[in-house]
């Protein structure tokens, strides 16, 4: 990532990078479940990238309904 005059960091804009994260998990989570690859381990997934990025309102839609089909609380 490139910076700033003063060190700071330059946020470049990352949809097309949440859009294929979220077509990733949207097919995996739409797999049957292994153990180690539970409800709880893709809910972790679709939680870190709904914290890790600004998203925009429809990925926020596609991150809601993700988390409705895996269960428990959304967001």
């Amino acid at each position: 990532m490139e910076t700033n005059g003063s060190g700071r960091a330059l946020r470049r804009n990352a949809s097309h990078v949440v859009d294929a994260e979220l077509e990733h998990l949207e097919w995996a989570t739409r797999q049957p479940l292994l153990d180690i690859l539970d409800a709880q381990y893709w809910r972790r997934r679709v939680l870190a990238l709904q914290s890790s990025y600004q998203l925009t309102h429809q990925q926020g839609i596609r991150v809601e309904r993700m988390l409705r089909r895996l269960g428990g609380p959304v967001g």
